[in-house]
């Protein structure tokens, strides 16, 4: 299995231990933790290679169904399909000898099975087909992980969000306040982003998992006249999209895919950044779960930082980098060329585990978020009541229209701010050297939970906690 820090302990000449661990960020102890370990369980050796082997199954079966192949040969690639029965180290030297990926891998499968029924192993398949087939199941098995992972997320931001619905915090432009707006709308509008990923993720999952057994160009040459047989029956066996024209340079469904995990982990990345910023010592609006033993500096002790956001923030820009290569995958000359083959077969895993790992930390990092109520009110009157300009202007515009009225409000924020006295006392003075009527109701004005709109009933209609009508 997948470990943290695998350890491989040999003794050298003078009879000293040695420690050689393995490199890469999934498994170095310094970041192995960020990332799911199921996720990196279904990409493991053993599970590609079963992957492999359940697709030589399910084609044997659909050969024999259709007298293409003997039913004794296809019941005994059946019964020795088993992963554990192999020598993946054996497999691994065949194939830097041979210096391609399945060869090693049927030969041996071939003595599994013995000399009559391995005669019948991968029956008119080419290479491709069983590696893109057995990499699809893996594939979905992580889809499956990432859909019940992203359920989870959108069941913590809709309870923080109707939590937190009537929070009045700044709402903030270019990093400025802007308006007011409540907690829970911020949170809202991710909800909605992350649902709508949901849907395309769906869309994208259906047509990116297929089973393609064209052969070594795509047109069933080797399958006796029975190849759309053979592969309509795989995709029935496995769920899977059987395409009507299966060769082997078609990989728009699956870079597809890969890029709305790109989007995804985009609006993770946006997430995880606001959490970021609304932490800030200057802010500190939310933060993130602590706890005890979770330190921030090795030299300064009170550091509290965003570690799980930040990491996040990480992992999702690894995840968007790769959107270029999926689509550089798709440029595949003729009808097979294994350059860009290549990339998908290195993309799958990591972009895979990447988007899974992310949509887990969101989870946990939205489950435990600290709302500072209080803080964010404090924000929110820091301006003295310029954040609420927009709502002034517009009340004194009933009187003597929007220009006029922008250019006085204007004029008093400006004096606000460079004279050192409160917005209101700054409204009265510009009205009165304008001589424009001072009618206006600046205690409640000025108060910021009588200006957030229809902030609430947003978030109601979002996560569905309004009333019924």
């Amino acid at each position: 299995k997948t470990v943290c820090l695998i350890k491989a302990i040999s003794m050298t000449e003078n009879g000293e231990n040695k420690m050689n661990a393995s490199v890469g960020m999934f498994n170095t102890f310094l970041t192995c933790h960020w990332f799911s370990d199921e996720a990196k369980e279904i990409w493991s050796d053993f599970n590609t290679l079963q992957g492999w082997l359940d697709v030589e199954v399910a084609l044997a079966k659909a050969q024999a169904e259709l007298d293409m192949i003997p039913a004794d040969a296809a019941q005994v690639i059946a019964q020795k399909a088993d992963a554990s029965l192999f020598d993946m180290d054996r497999i691994a030297k065949g194939i830097k000898e041979t210096m391609h990926p399945l060869v090693p891998f049927l030969h041996q499968f071939e003595e599994i099975c013995g000399k009559e029924a391995g005669a019948y192993i991968h029956w008119g398949a080419t290479t491709q087909n069983i590696i893109d087939a057995g990499a699809v199941l893996q594939l979905r098995k992580s889809h499956k992980l990432l859909m019940k992972g992203l359920d989870d997320v959108l069941v913590q931001l809709a309870a923080l969000a109707d939590k937190n619905k009537a929070t009045p915090q700044a709402g903030r432009t270019h990093g400025q306040h802007a308006l007011p707006i409540t907690f829970g709308f911020k949170v809202a509008a991710w909800h909605e982003e992350v649902r709508r990923h949901y849907g395309r993720l769906t869309l994208a999952a259906h047509d990116a998992f297929s089973v393609s057994m064209g052969g070594a160009v795509g047109t069933f040459a080797s399958m006796e006249g029975k190849g759309r047989a053979v592969q309509d029956k795989m995709a029935l066996e496995f769920n899977l999209v059987s395409p009507v024209v299966p060769v082997r340079t078609s990989c728009d469904s699956l870079s597809a895919y890969l890029c709305t995990l790109g989007l995804m982990g985009a609006t993770f990345e946006k997430i995880a950044r606001e959490i970021i910023f609304l932490q800030r010592t200057e802010i500190d609006e939310v933060e993130e779960q602590f706890h005890y033993g979770k330190i921030g500096s090795s030299t300064m002790p009170q550091k509290k930082n965003p570690q799980q956001a930040m990491n996040i923030v990480t992992m999702a820009q690894m995840l968007r980098s790769r959107m270029g290569l999926a689509g550089m995958s798709m440029v595949r000359m003729n009808e097979g060329y294994a350059a860009q083959e290549h990339l998908i077969d290195l993309l799958l895993p990591e972009v895979s585990i990447f988007a899974i790992s992310i949509v887990e930390n969101m989870a946990q990092l939205s489950s435990g978020l600290k709302v500072n109520a209080d803080r964010m009110l404090e924000n929110l009157n820091a301006t003295g009541g310029l954040i609420l300009s927009e709502s002034v202007m517009l009340e004194l515009a009933r009187y003597i229209g929007r220009p006029a009225a922008h250019h006085a409000i204007y004029n008093a924020a400006l004096a606000s701010a460079d004279k050192g006295i409160t917005f209101e006392t700054a409204i009265h003075a510009e009205l009165a050297d304008q001589q424009l009527p001072d009618e206006l109701d600046l205690k409640t004005l000025l108060v910021p939970q009588n200006y957030l709109g229809e902030a609430q009933d947003c978030v109601e209609r979002e996560t569905g906690s309004g009333p019924v009508y």
